[in-house]
């Protein structure tokens, strides 16, 4: 994912869709981390925040791509086979 944001940085590429949501969502998540709140409280208030599904940060390419970590739950959202 991070690869995707550098990128679309460097190729001046505006981002969206998951791309955007990951992006969003680990800033988010990063800020209320420094500010001493714990990992899955600062995760799910990040999502609640953008009003986002967890399966919508990460881009079906990855999903598609990682097979071994992303269940059938990911593949369902994103409409993969």
């Amino acid at each position: 994912m991070i690869k995707r944001l550098e990128d679309a940085l460097a190729n001046k590429k505006k981002i969206s869709g998951a791309d955007a949501s990951f992006y969003m969502h680990e800033v988010s998540e990063s800020t209320m981390m420094k500010k001493g709140i714990d990992y899955d409280t600062a995760h799910e208030m990040a999502l609640q925040k953008y009003d986002v599904s967890r399966f919508s940060v990460y881009h079906p390419d990855i999903i598609k791509s990682m097979p071994e970590i992303f269940n059938k739950n990911w593949r369902k959202f994103w409409g993969i086979e």
